[in-house]
Formats: C-alpha cells, sequence, structure tokens
C-alpha cells in the first residue's frame, strides 16, 4: 500500500515538474529613462490551466545601487532591498480589476503558442526605469491547476537589466552620486546692461524736468504779454475816449438828418462817460444837479461848471420834454463838449498823450 502511495505522488510531482516559469528583458543594457519591455513566460502541459499570478512581483523591482547605499558596509547581504525608482507604462493583456493581490480570472490574458502537449503562455510589460545601475525583478509565483489538483509554481528565479547613467557619468558609485557641497555664488563683473535701469530713471527725470521748465518758461511769457495788454488797455486816457467818441459822434451827423434827441442822448452820455472815468463819480446814473454836487470837490471853473449844466439840462429837456432847440445849440455844445474835456484832463493823461 505504501509503494502504491509514493507511487502516486511521484507521478503528480513529475507532472507539475515539468511546469517552468520564466522572464526576461527585451535588452541587456538601456538608457536611463527609455523603455523596454519584460515578458513573463509560463511553459506547461495542455491538460494544465494557470489560476492566478501574484501582482506583488510588480512591486518588488529592486535597485542594487539604492539597495548598496542603504547599507554600503553590509558585507553578509541582510540588508533589505531598495525599491527601484521605476514606472509601469503598460501590462500588456492582463487587467488590474480589483485591489487584491493576484491577477486571476478575467484579469489574466495570454499569448498563447501550443507545440506538441506543450502550452506556452506569454504576456509583455512596458517599463521605463530612472535609477542608474542593476534593477532586478523577481519571477512571481504562478497557481497552477492540472489532474484535479492545485499547486503554486515559485521558481524564486529573477531577471535583471542594466540602467546606463547619463552622459558624461562614466560610473554608478556611491560616491558619484552623492549630493555635492553648495559652491559659492560666482559674481559676474558689471556691464553697461546692469545700469540701463538706472539710466533710464535718471533721463526720464531729465526729461519731466526740462519739459516742465519749458511749460513754465511759455507759460510765463505768455503771462507777461497778456498782463501787458492788459496794462494798455486800463490807461487809456479818459479825455482820448470823450474826444474819440465825439468824433465820431459828430461824423455820423445825426442832429442833420433830425435824429435831434439820438443826438443829444449820445452827446451827454459821452460827458457823463469822461466825469465818471475822469473823476471817479458816479453819472451815468445821477441827474443834473446830483453830478454838479459831486463835482464840487473837483476844483473845475464856474465857467465849466456853467457850460456844464447848460449841455446836460438842454439834453435832459430834449429827452424827456421833447424841446427843440434851435439848430445853431447842437454845434455849439458840440464844441464846448470838446473845449470841456481838453481843459480838465488830468496831468498824467496829458502826458500820455503828449507820448
Amino acid at each position: 500500500m505504501i509503494r502504491v502511495l509514493l507511487i502516486i505522488l511521484s507521478s503528480i510531482s513529475l507532472c507539475y515538474s515539468q511546469v517552468q516559469v520564466t522572464g526576461a528583458f527585451d535588452q541587456d543594457t538601456i538608457p536611463i529613462g527609455n523603455v523596454t519591455s519584460f515578458t513573463l513566460s509560463v511553459e506547461t502541459s495542455n491538460n494544465e490551466e494557470i489560476l492566478a499570478v501574484s501582482k506583488v512581483f510588480l512591486d518588488s523591482i529592486y535597485s542594487a545601487l539604492q539597495s548598496f547605499k542603504s547599507n554600503p558596509n553590509d558585507t553578509s547581504g541582510s540588508t533589505p532591498p531598495v525599491i527601484a525608482d521605476f514606472e509601469i507604462l503598460d501590462m500588456g493583456q492582463w487587467q488590474n480589476l480589483d485591489d487584491d493581490l493576484e491577477f486571476a480570472g478575467k484579469e489574466l490574458k495570454w499569448t498563447m503558442t501550443t507545440v506538441g502537449s506543450k502550452v506556452l503562455y506569454e504576456n509583455s510589460f512596458q517599463l521605463k526605469f530612472w535609477d542608474p545601475g542593476t534593477n532586478i525583478i523577481l519571477i512571481p509565483p504562478i497557481l497552477i491547476a492540472g489532474n484535479g489538483q492545485q499547486e503554486q509554481i515559485y521558481e524564486r528565479a529573477q531577471a535583471s537589466i542594466f540602467i546606463a547613467p547619463p552622459l558624461g557619468v562614466s560610473d554608478i558609485s556611491q560616491d558619484s552620486l552623492e549630493i555635492e557641497p553648495i559652491k559659492p555664488i560666482l559674481m559676474e563683473a558689471k556691464n553697461i546692461s546692469d545700469f540701463l535701469l538706472y539710466i533710464y530713471l535718471i533721463g526720464g527725470l531729465l526729461l519731466i524736468g526740462i519739459a516742465y521748465w519749458l511749460f513754465k518758461k511759455w507759460n510765463g511769457a505768455a503771462g507777461a504779454e497778456e498782463k501787458e495788454i492788459e496794462v494798455i488797455k486800463v490807461i487809456i486816457p479818459a479825455h482820448k475816449k470823450a474826444l474819440d467818441a465825439l468824433y465820431n459822434l459828430r461824423q455820423e451827423q445825426l442832429w442833420q438828418k433830425g435824429k435831434i434827441k439820438a443826438y443829444q442822448s449820445n452827446l451827454t452820455f459821452i460827458i457823463r462817460q469822461y466825469l465818471e472815468d475822469r473823476y471817479e463819480i458816479s453819472a451815468l446814473e445821477s441827474t443834473t444837479d446830483e453830478i454838479i454836487k459831486n463835482l464840487s470837490s473837483a476844483e473845475l471853473d464856474l465857467s465849466d461848471i456853467g457850460s456844464l449844466k447848460r449841455i446836460l439840462q438842454v439834453a435832459d429837456l430834449v429827452k424827456f420834454a421833447k424841446a427843440k432847440p434851435d439848430k445853431s445849440i447842437h454845434d455849439s455844445f458840440m464844441i464846448e463838449a470838446e473845449d470841456f474835456v481838453k481843459r480838465t484832463k488830468s496831468i498824467d493823461q496829458n502826458q500820455t498823450e503828449d507820448e
């Protein structure tokens, strides 16, 4: 009985010993950051089925360099390996549909090749490595079913690839990858471009100053000219304005045209305006008596007062009483008005007229 049992166990072991699990990269060496392909292969008999593959192997790719750097003085090999810096770009036909620790069922799809009684299952992964030096991937355990039995096949094998460092790095020793001390900052010699900002600022301020000076100068000249014109207007002699107005009135020949009221009104207006300008009294809105009273301090001759009073009173009669004086009185009043202005003009005005 014991002999029969040993024969059966030997047959089962022989069956599963024919399963081979291997893995290999498509290249032995690639530059850092390049894409490489890793193919997992399982060779079985045609009466066996792959039920599951451990996912742990995809999270257990180690960097020999980083492992060495974690404990460079370890000679016994007891230091745990350090996970490499890598990316899985594509998992081939496999799908990671859940968060368990195995690829199983619908997650497993293979490229199958049958030769006689043997079947070769393959799936390729696309990876990218960022750690220079040797990077190692462990061949995962495989769960196989056959002859009504299940068994986990674990070869404890591994595949490796060498990642070439960037150009200019001759080796990947620990010292070459250490962070170098911070070097002192190199001071660059000054040149004209370093001072452009200050030049622009100073130039801008100068331009603003020049523009302001020109503006003030132009405005000052214009203001002085305006003031000079205003002074000329203010110092026009009162007697000159009156004599010019009397001359213009004479040229109009109003009384000759029968416009006696207009003539007498304009004549008295010119005289009243002259009295306001010359003696600074209110004459335009005052009566004849009020004007004579206001001129009491002007030290006028009695003959001038009489002539002025006569002209103003006759004009009042013409305007308000519609009187019709003799025609000869119009010319005589014009002459008296001109003589009155000439006799009473101020000394300063006399000097201005002579100039």
